[in-house]
């Protein structure tokens, strides 16, 4: 496995250099990132050294005055400095870094404090009298994730650490729950109705120029009825899912890299479990349930003292869930669960005080992989990235009304791939596969749905993604181990969506 990422890595970064030489600077970054990762299977260094290039290739430009106006004419490294300060300040003011950051650290701070409280040990004891082996603890992973699906980040930490012991215990490798939730975390946040990611795609379709109409010919304007209507040509998400499926339930053979972990793995306890009865010391369960309701309900709900929301409410769908903010719903719970452990005497205040700094801290890493993330983002973007895909998606000569949903699906799904950036992709091409679709008469429906499907089959598969780094994160595992391990699935989830979204193309 590892001689086949040398090779793969050896051959992004011949394609890096050619892009170089033929002067499709817009690649090389990404190209260059992803070989170097291949090779060494470290994530930070290689996003350093694709950063490191962009900007020198921006400085052989003469600078960005879009993206990096206050470098402007200087020369590397001395663009990159300055780039970096002026990233991270563009990003928290358009409230894109800053609430990646805020929800992240925090989410950090949550799990450490439930984990302190022995809340996610009750839930492993919980499980002890319905989990009897491996298999089983594969089923409730894959199960779990589902009640995590306001958020992505939300799904990728909590499960993880929550089922972690378990399936430690069982001797199921990391690499492999790392696995199933991957066919889960993201797939499902996008297919379900009342999620971050809903909220975020149905806002970018109800703002496309001239509107867009349900079947009765009325201009849609609320987000998660416009997005519903992607949901059933979502195929990537839909495919991944029944992919965990099998997986969890043994009906397909693990990959090469999956095997390799699964063998070199021992159970931390025998299959056949002694049930204690629990008591105060190892935690409750009221401990975890308690801190998640409250997660979830003020995720999705606003406090009871905002009126506007409370006063005219309405029992409808679109109201109900209009108001979804995931930063909004981390913060709450952490002060409730601080609070709640502190007053009810739960923890001691200066375990409840280690705990808490102690999840800012093992955050850490996962922020700065994140933050070259975004840097390395807005870095191709000023070398002409999105121009690039753009002019390429309209170039294609045999681009027509029943291939576009497959084309837009293959572009925008490796694209996404090769840059760990999905919302932005997105948000970009909304407009521009709109057009389209009108102009060549597809289905528009059909197309979005490819146009959403391929950023969530590349956030899935991509080796560096914020999903990524977060699952690696919570599931304790090296993130290009993980990103390899799991990859031969993606490849297997990337095919049969792209030969749906042909079949679907001639019939729609």
């Amino acid at each position: 496995m590892k001689s086949i990422s040398v090779i793969i890595g050896v051959a992004l970064l011949l394609l890096a250099i050619l892009f170089y030489f033929i002067h499709w600077d817009a690649l090389v970054p990404a190209f260059t990132v992803l070989g170097i990762a291949m090779i060494t299977r470290k994530a930070l260094e290689p996003l350093i050294i694709g950063c490191a290039i962009g900007f020198a290739l921006l400085a052989q430009q003469g600078g960005s005055e879009t993206y990096f106006p206050e470098g402007k004419g200087m020369i590397f490294p001395l663009n990159m400095f300055d780039g970096m300060f002026t990233s991270i300040a563009r990003d928290a003011h358009d409230q894109g870094l800053i609430w990646v950051i805020l929800v992240c650290i925090l989410y950090g701070a949550f799990v450490q404090l439930l984990s302190a409280s022995g809340g996610i040990k009750a839930v492993g004891r919980y499980s002890e009298n319905h989990v009897k082996n491996k298999k089983q603890s594969l089923i409730m992973t894959y199960f779990l994730s589902f009640f995590f699906f306001l958020d992505d980040y939300l799904s990728a930490l909590s499960v993880g650490n929550t089922m972690r012991p378990i399936t430690d215990k069982f001797g199921v490798s990391r690499e492999k729950l790392a696995l199933v939730l991957t066919m889960v975390c993201v797939p499902f946040t996008i297919i379900f109705p009342i999620s971050t990611w809903t909220i975020f795609y149905g806002t970018q379709i109800v703002a496309i120029d001239g509107g867009v109409l349900d079947g009765a010919g009325v201009a849609i304007t609320n987000p998660i009825q416009a997005f519903m209507g992607t949901i059933p040509y979502n195929f990537s998400a839909w495919i991944s899912l029944i992919v965990g499926a099998l997986i969890v339930f043994e009906l397909i053979p693990d990959s090469k890299g999956i095997r390799e972990a699964e063998a070199n793995v021992k159970p931390s306890g025998s299959e056949t479990i002694k049930v204690t009865k629990p008591n105060a010391k190892q935690g409750r369960l009221i401990y975890f349930i308690l801190p998640i309701f409250v997660l979830i309900w003020c995720t999705v709900f606003p406090y009871p003292f905002d009126m506007d929301y409370w006063g005219s409410f309405e029992f409808s769908t679109e109201y109900i869930f209009g108001s979804i903010d995931a930063l909004r719903g981390i913060v709450t719970a952490v002060v409730f669960t601080y609070l709640y452990f502190l007053l009810f005497k739960v923890i001691k205040f200066n375990k409840i005080s280690k705990h808490f700094v102690l999840g800012l801290e093992t955050i850490t890493f996962v922020l700065t992989v994140l933050g070259f993330t975004y840097l390395l983002k807005d870095v191709q973007n000023a070398l002409g990235f999105n121009e690039f895909v753009v002019e390429k998606l309209q170039g294609i000569i045999w681009l027509n009304g029943p291939t576009l949903p497959v084309i837009v699906f293959t572009l925008v799904a490796w694209i996404c791939w090769a840059t760990g950036s999905n919302w932005g992709i997105y948000a970009i091409l909304v407009p521009t596969t709109a057009l389209l679709s009108h102009t060549l008469g597809a289905n528009f429906w059909l197309v979005q749905g490819a146009l959403a499907s391929g950023t969530v089959w590349g956030a899935a598969a991509c080796f560096f993604s914020d999903n990524r780094v977060l699952t690696a994160q919570s599931c304790k595992v090296n993130m290009m181990q993980h990103g390899i391990s799991q990859f031969p699935y993606q490849l297997i989830i990337f095919g049969t969506s792209a030969v749906l979204y042909l079949i679907a193309g001639f019939v729609l």
